[in-house]
């Protein structure tokens, strides 16, 4: 591979050069092209038909005309003007002739940020991710990444840029709440552009993650609310005889997530070693219930206490019933909670139902899954080992559990200390 400098500034109308003067030129060599027969291009030196490189997938027709294409291998160079000197000129020159020799050289792109991420990102990850994580995914960047990055070239976008969305963001009102987008919705935004422009990287479309580089909004820690143990017996109590008693008590006794509880099957529940089997869960977008797997894309199994699987075995037989009444027979597939039509129960509808037996039995305000919250919190201050509590609630690592539940940690190294000197003491 060869390349050259040489003196093309360009000129007024007298011929007098009033730019800077100096071109480098790299030859690349014959390079594989289309070329419209129909569209003629009139730029540069020898105009002829419009010519198409081709540095991915070949395109079908041509954008201009939309008629067909004829593949040819042309001549191509690399240039780049601009230079006051030729010592500058001479050293992009020689950087540019290692980088293609070292296949390190990136194309430098025109493609803006909005085409970047509509265009080629939200369907290239599309089938890869959770139908909950694509559609917050499309959200972000449809209210948010495009209406503000959207216009600017892709490859000229800085950290300087992406600190100066995030502080416009802290000023953007909320669609759903009064007051401004709240730091933890910043902050799945800045994930979703920071996974985005790492794609970008990974693709050779840009040297660098901006995103990465920027400083992304941070989320102050919220106070966990949990029920005490007699808050939650209060409750559990009320609740005894509601139609769904079981569902409410599974809540409190399991530690699982909303979508897991509303996705099991009874191929799922093993009655004959009290075991539940998480596999998947039901899960909403926008309205729609969709079924995918579990949070952290891997099943567990989540034993149960003696009562619980008593409640769920007379639930089961309460159902079967029910469904019989309905003339749909239960079986292995049927779903665990249905409502009295026989249909599952929809995760938006399960939540305001709790809100109404929490109110009614008189109890402090929480939310569905803060129950999840306070059964761990309650394992860990019995003194059970944080690696079972992990366990149970499905967390990826030990210390998601550790960090989520650091409120307990002062209340243990207590009883640990006492236990201790107990100990101590005795002998």
């Amino acid at each position: 591979m060869r390349g050259h400098v040489s003196s093309r500034g360009p000129k007024d109308e007298s011929g007098r050069r009033v730019g800077p003067p100096y071109t480098i030129t790299v030859e690349l060599g014959e390079m594989p092209a289309q070329r419209c027969p129909v569209c003629v291009d009139k730029r540069g030196k020898h105009p002829g038909h419009r010519l198409y490189w081709v540095t991915g997938k070949p395109r079908d027709k041509c954008p201009t005309c939309g008629g067909p294409l004829e593949d040819v291998h042309e001549r191509r160079q690399f240039t780049k003007g601009g230079f006051k000197r030729k010592q500058d000129a001479q050293v992009a020159l020689d950087k540019q002739l290692v980088a293609r020799r070292e296949d390190t050289y990136q194309e430098p792109t025109t493609i803006t940020v909005g085409e970047f991420l509509q265009r080629r990102w939200l369907p290239t990850v599309e089938l890869s991710l959770k139908p909950t994580t694509f559609a917050g995914y499309k959200n972000d960047v449809a209210a948010q990444i495009v209406p503000n990055l959207g216009t600017l070239r892709l490859r000229h976008l800085d950290p300087g840029h992406v600190n100066e969305f995030y502080a416009k963001l802290a000023k953007t009102p909320c669609k759903y709440r009064a007051g401004n987008l709240s730091p933890k919705t910043r902050r799945l935004i800045h994930i979703t552009l920071r996974k985005a422009l790492g794609d970008a990287v990974r693709w050779g479309l840009v040297p660098r993650n901006a995103a990465a580089l920027a400083d992304p909004p941070k989320v102050p820690r919220r106070a966990m609310n949990v029920w005490t143990r007699d808050d939650l017996r209060t409750f559990l109590d009320y609740v005894a005889e509601d139609r769904l008693a079981p569902l409410w008590r599974l809540f409190a006794m399991s530690g699982m997530r909303r979508g897991e509880v509303l996705g099991l099957q009874w191929r799922h529940v093993d009655l004959e070693h009290a075991t539940l089997n998480v596999e998947r869960s039901r899960v909403i977008v926008g309205y729609l219930v969709v079924v995918s797997e579990p949070k952290t894309g891997r099943g567990r199994a989540v034993p149960v206490d003696v009562r619980t699987l008593e409640a769920l075995k007379a639930w089961r037989d309460e159902q079967a019933d029910e469904l019989l009444a309905l003339e749909f027979p239960q079986s292995p597939e049927t779903y665990v909670f249905t409502d009295a039509a026989g249909e599952p129960l929809h995760p938006d509808r399960v939540t305001k139902l709790f809100e109404i037996a929490r109110r009614a039995a008189g109890v402090p305000r929480i939310r569905l899954h803060d129950l999840r919250h306070t059964h761990a919190s309650h394992l860990l201050q019995a003194g059970v080992h944080p690696k079972v509590v992990q366990e149970r609630l499905g967390h990826a690592t030990i210390s998601t559990t550790m960090d989520i539940y650091s409120h307990v940690l002062p209340s243990m190294q207590e009883s640990a200390a006492e236990l201790l000197a107990t100990m101590l003491d005795a002998s």
